[in-house]
């Protein structure tokens, strides 16, 4: 059966609701994980001032939220940011845009499955005295998510919201009895000063911006099931800003509670600690608990590979549909789902993430390839913003308003230069640091692939007024 055939029925309508919708964006940001991850990197880099490293991208994010969410509730679409830019900045801009977006995918899906497998491994050593190698976890884990993506978004959907829900609850309790033991005295205004940072430089906070826009990135990633949510042009907009809203929070919570748990003269020892989060764990619960923050990461990390694998996978098929990619991408089976694309993002995560986890094993998998997809998403969201700004002056010039459709976009864009600025200029030239730079290879793959496009078939890329849901209408 051919791409073109399954075009009409489309995937499943109105399958999810706002709950289910929000709780998947929250899995692909999978706040527990970048607890132990990304935010421990902010502190890292930020010292005692990672809260406001974390305010600041807080802010950004937020920003970036509502002009996704002014782009959602006009054009759902399962392939949100492509579709998005292909509206606003035109056809090549949009296929650049999904273009990164696969990219990223491909980095990420890999990575959360080795940082799950690593973690499992130990939990089941620790806990039940079984040992079971992380590579061979790794193939398990792969095998489950994409089971899980065949079934469809409900299934999906429902494990994210146990899931999301049960590691933040924990996470949270753990910060809250930290900063109640702790006491307001030893609370502190300085954790929100760029004085704070360990060398008291504005680059100290634009370093750490680097991995605070990377604990919230996948926020946008409910924009996916645009095509699949009930009432979408409500509820995923709202569940959008809800999940950033609420991320937001959260890690601000977890922030103050390391900052203000370990103090400013403890942030060295702090940073030496092989489990920072085990460490605040022992010292304010009880080291017979570490079990339990072991668990919720393994819990994390699968929600998270869920949610990005069905969000890499509607990109595909998005972009397949449109025949910006081959169009075999948008094949879907009886279950309306886009097999094809399933099956492509598992071989693809199997080659680039079992040597890696075998070699080096899921932690620094990981590390490595995380690291390479950081500059795919600021590209990404800068785009994005930008998008809006002239979409709403040039398509939906009636409905433009100065302050949603130029300000807030604007300072997004702003913000985000930041981190990118850190990227571009690293304090030092680490495997680490240099990992980005292989997105700006793929870029360059992306402008070679669509002039070809563009000489030998000038309609494959479809025109900006084009790309969008098939039956959903352009106009609110």
């Amino acid at each position: 059966m051919s791409a073109s055939t399954q075009r009409a029925p489309g995937l499943a309508r109105g399958v999810v609701g706002p709950a289910r919708v929000t709780a998947f964006g929250t899995s692909i940001v999978a706040p527990a994980a970048s607890v132990i991850t990304a935010l421990v990197l902010v502190v890292a880099y930020a010292g005692f001032a990672a809260p406001l490293v974390v305010l600041i991208t807080f802010v950004a994010s937020l920003c970036c939220a509502l002009s996704i969410a002014e782009f959602a509730r006009r054009v759902p679409s399962a392939g949100w940011a492509y579709t998005y830019n292909s509206r606003g900045l035109g056809r090549t801009a949009g296929f650049l845009t999904g273009w990164m977006m696969v990219f990223g995918y491909a980095m990420f899906v890999p990575a959360g499955i080795g940082l799950t497998s690593a973690y499992a491994s130990q939990l089941l050593a620790s806990e039940l005295r079984v040992t079971v190698a992380p590579w061979a976890l790794f193939l398990v884990i792969l095998a489950v998510v994409s089971l899980a993506a065949y079934l469809g978004i409900g299934v999906s959907s429902w494990a994210d919201l146990a899931l999301v829900a049960g590691e933040m609850a924990v996470i949270a309790a753990l910060a809250i009895t930290i900063l109640v033991k702790v006491g307001p005295a030893h609370y502190s205004a300085a954790a929100f000063s760029p004085a704070s940072s360990p060398h008291a430089m504005l680059t100290d906070i634009t370093d750490a911006m680097i991995y605070g826009i990377t604990a919230f990135a996948g926020f946008e990633a409910a924009a996916a099931l645009g095509e699949e949510a009930r009432d979408s042009r409500r509820s995923v907009p709202a569940s959008i800003i809800g999940i950033v809203v609420v991320t937001g929070v959260f890690y601000l919570l977890v922030a103050c509670a390391e900052a203000f748990g370990v103090g400013r003269s403890g942030i060295g020892g702090f940073m030496l600690q092989p489990s920072p989060l085990g460490y605040l764990t022992s010292r304010y619960w009880s080291p017979s608990a570490l079990w339990v923050i072991t668990l919720v990461v393994v819990l994390t990390g699968l929600g998270f590979v869920i949610a990005a694998i069905n969000a890499a996978i509607r990109v595909l098929f998005a972009m397949g549909r449109d025949r910006a990619l081959p169009g075999l991408l948008a094949r879907l089976s009886r279950r309306r789902t886009p097999v094809v694309a399933i099956g492509g993002m598992a071989v693809l995560t199997l080659l680039l993430g079992l040597p890696l986890t075998v070699a080096y094993g899921g932690v620094r998998t990981f590390g490595y390839l995380g690291g390479a997809g950081g500059l795919a998403v600021v590209l990404v969201y800068t785009a994005v913003n930008l998008a809006v700004i002239r979409a709403f002056r040039t398509e939906f010039r009636a409905e433009f308003r100065v302050w949603r459709h130029l300000i807030i976009p604007g300072a997004a864009a702003l913000i985000f230069l930041f981190p990118l600025w850190g990227i571009l200029r690293p304090p030092a030239y680490t495997l680490m640091n240099l990992l980005p730079f292989v997105a700006l290879g793929w870029l360059l793959l992306g402008l070679a692939a669509a002039a070809v496009r563009r000489a030998r078939r000038p309609a494959s890329v479809p025109a900006a007024d084009q790309v969008t849901a098939p039956t959903a209408p352009t106009e609110p």
